[in-house]
């Protein structure tokens, strides 16, 4: 009986220990199309919107992506679900508007200021949102082909 307990235990704590994170805050800064401070629980948090890229500086449509990111979040309470914390430390995260829960990496993506980050997507349903606004010819999707070279391929060639 008593391994029986233990391996309860054992499986709740691992089922704890999977749920995503949820913080809530309000965004203070917008650092560009993808990245913000999020002010929560009296410190500040250096937020990377998961599951999307968008262009960089310098890059064609990279202001026009902060700005899109400014209106949408700049000043107002949103909730982040944290998938995960990259090289640089900061959060990794969907983040959702309150208080309708809208969720910004999406709507950047629908706009057409963001592309799929393909080595980090994990709501496969994104695609279908890009394919649409490619498809549209919604923001970066209106510019000439030889301008829209998404932001993993342009560091490549563009190094800091």
């Amino acid at each position: 009986m008593p391994a029986v307990v233990a391996l309860l235990l054992l499986l709740a704590s691992l089922g704890a220990c999977a749920a995503p994170q949820s913080i809530t805050g309000t965004v203070k800064r917008v650092l560009d199309g993808d990245s913000m401070i999020v002010r929560a629980s009296g410190r500040d948090i250096e937020v990377r919107l998961g599951e999307i890229d968008t262009p960089e500086r310098g890059q064609p449509h990279a202001d026009i992506s902060r700005k899109a990111l400014q209106g949408m979040v700049l000043g107002k309470r949103v909730r982040l679900q944290v998938l995960d914390h990259d090289q640089y430390g900061r959060t990794v995260a969907r983040v959702y508007r309150l208080p309708e829960e809208s969720w910004v990496n999406a709507e950047l993506v629908r706009r057409g200021h963001a592309w799929v980050y393909r080595r980090h997507v994990r709501d496969k349903s994104l695609y279908d949102v890009e394919r649409d606004a490619k498809a549209r010819r919604a923001g970066l999707w209106a510019l000439p082909e030889a301008e829209r070279a998404p932001p993993w391929q342009w560091r490549r060639t563009h190094p800091p």
